[in-house]
């Protein structure tokens, strides 16, 4: 058991083939935590051997799971996250591996809690994710009304306590709401994880909390640009597979939480949309995507899960 105290917490980092960005995600945020758990998802040969050298040479508590292959991110999170719980921490802080938290994130996150003055409500708490260069990367979306949301990046010097929902990478969540709210869904292996987490959270009535000045350098998947002259268009790219688990797991989340909140259900159906302008107009290999999302939509009104190749 960890030596009580206030607030103590643990880093859940699920890797899966990392780049060199892991030794820098490691070593900021061997600084912030009490605990980290790595949880390799089936990483062979020089990565494998990678990750256990890094993590040697960490000055924090680590510990390591290496999963004989992918169980998927769901799986992952919850083996780290049910062995960090067991030694008593009560903050559980989820990271991607290419994600890099600037030196005083968890400070932040936690003043924000700390200073919050329903903290009966606190159900999540997230950073303001950046690229490299320190522009805001991935947008906020508070709750506006019941059929709307607002997107918008979030400042620095911001805190907003009616997000709709939270990315996982960066969020810092209580004990005692993974507790009640229950643990990731492994069925999902991948994609909408932390969408399903987020409504589990707020049909509870938990409040989930971006923080601006808790910052988080985040890569989200593979782009692509196509150039209009001196401008461009910045748009990311899903394999197959992915848009089928996407479509998937959407169709899930939307059959269970969309008619409770039904401006997440009018954001997704834009999203689909505008998915399907993209794949129509700009990206290669439409059949085959095509495909996996039709799939995917029939999967999910089945409530099929768990991980298909395409």
């Amino acid at each position: 058991m960890l030596e009580q105290k206030k607030h103590s917490i643990a880093a859940i980092i699920v890797t899966y083939y990392p780049d060199d960005r892991l030794s820098d995600l490691l070593f900021s945020i061997g600084k912030q935590v009490d605990e980290i758990w790595v949880i390799d998802n089936g990483s062979t040969g020089q990565s494998k051997k990678i990750i256990e050298k890094l993590l040697k040479g960490s000055n924090t508590s680590f510990n390591l799971i290496l999963n004989k292959e992918n169980l998927g991110l769901a799986t992952a999170q919850n083996q780290g996250i049910k062995e960090a719980m067991n030694l008593g921490v009560n903050w559980i802080l989820l990271l991607d591996q290419d994600s890099i938290p600037a030196h005083d994130m968890t400070k932040e996150l936690m003043f924000a809690a700390d200073s919050y003055n329903k903290k009966e409500y606190i159900g999540m708490l997230t950073p303001r994710h950046e690229n490299d260069d320190g522009k805001p990367s991935i947008p906020s979306y508070s709750v506006k009304s019941k059929f709307l949301l607002r997107r918008y990046f979030m400042d620095l010097n911001e805190v907003d306590d009616m997000l709709a929902f939270g990315m996982a990478s960066g969020s810092l969540i209580p004990s005692h709401v993974l507790k009640e709210v229950g643990m990731m869904k492994e069925d999902f292996w991948i994609d909408y994880i932390d969408y399903d987490f987020s409504f589990r959270l707020r049909e509870l009535g938990y409040r989930i909390i971006g923080v601006g000045a808790a910052r988080l350098k985040h890569r989200l998947g593979d782009t692509s640009r196509i150039n209009f002259g001196k401008k461009y268009l910045s748009y990311h790219v899903h394999p197959a597979f992915r848009r089928y688990t996407i479509y998937r797991n959407r169709v899930r989340v939307l059959r269970q939480h969309g008619l409770k909140f039904p401006s997440f259900l009018i954001f997704e159906i834009l999203s689909i949309g505008k998915d399907f302008l993209k794949l129509i107009f700009i990206e290669d290999k439409k059949l085959s995507k095509f495909n996996a999302i039709i799939r995917g939509l029939i999967d999910g009104l089945l409530g099929k899960g768990g991980f298909k190749k395409f």
